[in-house]
């Protein structure tokens, strides 16, 4: 097992954990490494409680141990770090102001370069819509890159009225003509993502003095994503739905575009493109093989399923009517998709690079590609953990010669660090600690360790998890309340890692009780099936068990303070629960879904994910959707209610808050709704810092009179 800080309990740390405490912790995210694997680039964050962000950097730390030191500096973000081809440069992704753009343009990130000797940042692009996903090109001329341009082909975005007298002109109608026309965290859609170019001088200087123009390579009422060169150059690799019935299916398909003759500018015509796979379901995060003779991506065959795993699929390039080969066949695991968990060919073996979910834990695995076996794992069918054990892997990047993959991992108790593991003799990974950022902050914070247990139900194994507050007075420990959290999705998972979310409660001494009931992921795809068109049934019967199950085991909780809260989904079976039963104390509702009705047509995602997860339209079966919706029962709940929404959040709109709180106070019932403004459904995890800690005042003030009653 690798070696990682030790969790503190008991008196050897000084203070209990304190929702202050996510402002005092680095966060540590986007590991990539240098050409030669000497060096590891990757971004920190912190929460500023004075200035009210979340302001990141880019750090780098040698493979050698050496000391990790800042690489750039801001008030913003600085994130999204990647080496030149040579390794003498990082471009990346920045926050500061842009003096060309006016207004919130001006703040909206943008492309740029430093070499590595050292100088100021040069920007490459001055885009108005901002800029995501950049990537060098094999020869380290050029970088592609996402870049929003409104929808009539012009980069940029609608401008603000001008103040006419003492207030402004009305606004112009907006014509909406499709079902995908708001995102959350977005607003709504005027723009569409496209894949575009931007030339870089040999000498920063130069570039600093003429700013070559931005190539746009796609155009047409398109979203565009992920794009990946292919090792000639001569391509680039995207993800993008552009056919017919994008608009009421998730499918998308992998596309290669010519990037020969960069000469001239974002006018240029659409050049042509050729599509690689069938419009099977949703696929995505193309990665072309060492050798460019195969392209791996990940996604599955359903249109318009929920709840479905990821795979990983390998198809030889230039044979696209050939069926693809799925590489993750043989193991019935999720695989996590994302910038920052890109999976990747592992070279010189014939093995490709995973992170997959695996029973509350991430990791990182390789499987073998369809062409050509490793040498040195036993079977190509099977599946060879590189980064395993009780923790969360949230990032990787692998070496180019295959050798070395740098990770940041974390488990319940420790915050993410940076590691780098080793291809050693006869086939041996060897694992190293990077950094230790939070070593004294780990120190001095008493965190609580969790201790793993499973029930069975319906056929059904049901992990979960109980954190036990610590105590000052072990042998004088009275009944202790509890906590039970429901996570979001339904198809994520809770488990080994890093959650300041619990860590707050037990630290304000609760006993925390969570789980991953059907519907989650980290187990096989049948049971993460298990809750479509059973939304608070067989579900809520899980948590209940889980409930009953963990109280009987510690007898110390006392079953007559127990409260029951969650977001998202969770908000939607915490509300749904507290329908069917009025064993808890008090409730706490966040964010949640509570009407299918009105879901369906309300959130940016509704009018798919409620027929993938009630198995029909609400639109089609009104009686199904009321009868999985807690707002139809709100009248049987006789919890005392805290339902918390942001008002900017489009994933459950605030309407779904607004209907439920209504109804209680109508029937009498008690209920306390707090309204976040400027937030929307992420509040809780990437939302501004006064805000999150606002959020755990407002929560731990609600329980603590139900739960911590005077005179116990």
């Amino acid at each position: 097992m690798p070696v990682m800080t030790e969790s503190l309990t008991g008196t050897t740390a000084v203070r209990s954990f304190a929702p202050e405490d996510i402002t005092k912790i680095a966060w540590i995210s986007e590991p990539v490494l240098s050409p030669d694997g000497s060096i590891v680039a990757f971004t920190l964050t912190r929460l500023d409680e004075v200035r009210d962000e979340n302001i990141s950097s880019i750090w780098i730390v040698g493979t050698d141990g050496r000391v990790p030191r800042q690489f750039t500096s801001g008030f913003r973000r600085d994130h999204s770090p990647r080496w030149s081809p040579d390794g003498k440069r990082i471009a990346f992704l920045s926050e500061r102001n842009c003096p060309a753009l006016t207004g919130s343009a001006a703040e909206r990130a943008q492309l740029y370069m430093m070499d590595m000797a050292g100088g100021e940042a040069v920007r490459l692009t001055m885009c108005p819509g901002g800029v995501s996903a950049p990537e060098w090109s094999p020869d380290g001329l050029s970088m592609v890159f996402v870049a929003r341009v409104d929808r009539v082909g012009a980069q940029g975005e609608v401008p603000k009225p001008v103040v006419i007298g003492d207030r402004p002109p009305s606004r112009p109608a907006r014509v909406i003509e499709s079902l995908r026309y708001r995102r959350n965290g977005e607003g709504f859609i005027d723009t569409r993502r496209h894949i575009c170019v931007v030339g870089v001088a040999s000498d920063l200087r130069e570039r600093t003095a003429c700013l070559s123009d931005v190539i746009q390579l796609t155009h047409g009422d398109f979203d565009h994503t992920d794009p990946a060169w292919t090792p000639d150059g001569k391509q680039v690799l995207f993800a993008s739905a552009r056919h017919a019935t994008r608009d009421v299916d998730n499918c998308s398909d992998i596309w290669s575009i010519d990037v020969g003759g960069l000469n001239g500018t974002s006018s240029n015509p659409e050049r042509p493109i050729r599509k690689l796979t069938s419009t099977a379901g949703p696929m995505a995060l193309p990665i072309p093989s060492p050798d460019g003779t195969q392209v791996m991506y990940l996604g599955h065959g359903y249109p318009v399923d929920t709840g479905r795993q990821a795979r990983a699929w390998v198809q030889p390039v230039g044979a696209e009517q050939q069926a693809p080969y799925n590489a993750s066949a043989h193991f019935d695991r999720n695989i996590v998709a994302g910038t920052s968990m890109r999976p990747a060919w592992l070279s010189g073996t014939g093995r490709i690079v995973v992170a997959i979910e695996d029973d509350g834990a991430t990791i990182l695995t390789s499987v073998a590609s369809e062409i050509g076996a490793s040498s040195v794992t036993p079977s190509r069918e099977q599946r060879h953990d590189l980064v395993a054990g009780c923790r969360e892997v949230s990032g990787f990047h692998v070496a180019h010669d295959g050798k070395r993959i740098a990770f940041i991992a974390g488990t319940a108790t420790n915050p993410p660090e940076l590691f780098v593991t080793e291809l050693g003799g006869g086939g041996t990974w060897h694992e190293r600690r990077l950094t230790d950022l939070n070593a004294q902050w780990c120190r001095t914070t008493r965190r609580i360790e969790p201790i793993r247990h499973t029930i069975t139900r319906d056929g059904h194994e049901v992990v979960y998890w109980v954190m036990l507050p610590a105590s000052g007075e072990a042998d004088n420990v009275g009944p202790i309340p509890a906590l039970v959290n429901i996570h979001g999705g339904p198809h994520a998972q809770y488990g080994d890692r890093f959650l300041d979310e619990l860590l707050v409660y037990a630290g304000a001494g609760y006993a925390v009780i969570y789980a991953n009931p059907r519907g989650s992921m980290g187990s096989t795809e049948a049971f993460s099936r298990a809750v479509t068109g059973d939304w608070g049934c067989g579900d809520a019967a899980d948590v209940l068990a889980v409930v009953d199950d963990a109280l009987s085991r510690y007898q110390a909780i006392d079953t007559k303070r127990v409260g029951i809260m969650g977001g998202s989904y969770g908000g939607y079976l915490t509300s749904s629960i507290v329908t069917q039963t009025d064993r808890f104390v008090a409730a706490c509702s966040e964010r949640a879904l509570n009407s299918f009705a009105s879901f369906a047509g309300t959130s940016d995602i509704g009018f798919w994910f409620s027929t993938g997860e009630l198995g029909v339209s609400p639109f089609d079966d009104a009686d199904t959707a009321a009868r999985h919706s807690p707002l139809s029962f709100a009248s049987r709940i006789t919890t005392p209610m805290l339902i918390i929404h942001s008002e900017q959040d489009l994933r459950c709109p605030i309407e779904q808050a607004e209907q439920l709180h209504t109804a209680l106070l109508r029937a009498g019932k008690v209920s306390r709704f707090v309204r976040f403004a400027d937030a929307d459904h992420e509040l809780s995890r990437t939302g501004r810092p006064l805000q999150r800690l606002e959020r755990f005042r407002h929560i731990l003030e609600w329980f603590e009179p139900y739960l911590h009653p005077k005179g116990l």
